[in-house]
């Protein structure tokens, strides 16, 4: 797909004409004086989500930066990820370094927005040619030899300048779904730490259930996920092969009942809105009618609640598990049927209205894939 005003081929280069590779590195963790400077560092998880970068998590020194094979980039520089998710990239808004799983790319021949655009077409090759054992990453020389097709300086500001224009929208709906969690979360907490209602302890108002799929009445394996809750593993991309014999002892999952699983920094409780099986690692929760229906699916996610589970988790980093009879014996302070209800209202209409904005977020991305695909040979 080509805009009408162009014609004429292509002309082919590798990477190599058209920018400077640029690797990164990581001072001393130990030193001090290397760490908290006035200069952006970067690391892979920190890029890709958009087109711009400003602040990065953590900075560094100049000491730092002489004293580690780190460079200091210069602004518009397209950090590209070179391992741990190879092909991600965003441009920096000013100068900074990386720590080393980046080989950078600073224009020299090439409009630099579009040359952004151009490298993210080029993941699959980027991918093709990494290699390691411990994990896969590309070298800066594999880089340079990528063969990439161009048009005239022309042709690539029409086609950055179309794209850019997406990617804003994109950031804008970026910031708009960003802004909506935080407000439900702030709402969540408020809402959650009422003083009104009658206190119980947790296993007044769960039960510990054990049903297990014996007979194979059920087929739909579910897994736990942060923000959605007891979902089938095919919604989240995972597939793990298994004899169907063997889910005859997986633990049937009833809508309504909560699931306590290992990620207690995140909450460890999701919410099943829907009727399937589990692992038998799980600890399946049926609540008694004192508990309106859903009603403690987003208390499960607060931060005053996954704070209160420090009481009662152990083990360290994400291997931490919650002790449920301990937890069954810590109280909570519950509201009428009727607020409950109310709560629900209001935290529901927050998560719909997450829910259209996500469905934007997707069609925008979905139409810059599709122009990333048909406006590049």
């Amino acid at each position: 797909m080509r805009f009408p005003e162009f014609s004429g081929e292509w002309e082919t280069k590798s990477i190599n004409d058209l920018a400077d590779v640029i690797g990164g590195g990581t001072p001393d963790t130990t030193v001090k004086s290397y760490w908290d400077g006035g200069i952006q560092w970067f690391t892979p998880s920190e890029i890709g989500k958009n087109k711009f970068v400003d602040a990065s998590l953590r900075t560094i020194t100049e000491d730092g930066l002489n004293n580690s094979s780190a460079k200091l980039l210069p602004p518009n520089t397209i950090l590209l990820s070179s391992r741990a998710t190879i092909g991600e990239c965003s441009l920096s808004l000013r100068e900074c370094a990386t720590n080393q799983g980046f080989q950078s790319l600073v224009s020299k021949k090439c409009n630099v927005d579009f040359l952004y655009y151009l490298i993210q077409t080029k993941k699959k090759d980027l991918i093709r040619k990494s290699c390691g054992s411990t994990f896969l990453e590309i070298s800066a020389n594999e880089v340079r030899k990528i063969q990439v097709s161009v048009p005239s300086d022309v042709e690539q500001q029409k086609i950055a300048g179309l794209l850019s224009l997406i990617d804003k929208r994109i950031a804008t709906q970026n910031k708009i779904i960003e802004d909506l969690k935080k407000l439900k979360s702030a709402i969540v907490d408020k809402l959650y730490s009422s003083t009104n209602g009658k206190t119980y302890s947790f296993c007044q108002l769960f039960e510990v259930v054990n049903e297990k799929n014996k007979k194979l009445a059920y087929k739909n394996v579910l897994s736990a996920s942060q923000e959605l809750g007891m979902i089938e593993r095919s919604n989240i991309n995972i597939d793990i092969k298994f004899e169907q014999e063997s889910i005859s002892g997986y633990k049937i999952v009833r809508k309504g009942d909560y699931v306590v699983h290992l990620r207690s920094f995140q909450g460890g409780f999701a919410f099943s809105d829907t009727t399937g099986i589990c692992s038998p690692a799980y600890t399946i929760l049926r609540p008694n009618d004192l508990v309106v229906y859903g009603y403690l699916s987003h208390f499960f996610t607060s931060k005053p609640f996954i704070k209160s589970l420090k009481l009662v988790t152990y083990g360290i980093r994400d291997g931490r598990s919650i002790n449920v009879d301990e937890w069954l014996d810590m109280p909570i302070l519950l509201p009428s049927a009727q607020e409950q209800m109310r709560i629900l209202t209001i935290v529901n209409a927050i998560d719909a209205k997450l829910h259209n904005e996500a469905k934007v977020q997707f069609c925008l991305s979905s139409q810059k894939s599709y122009l990333l695909n048909t406006m590049f040979i």
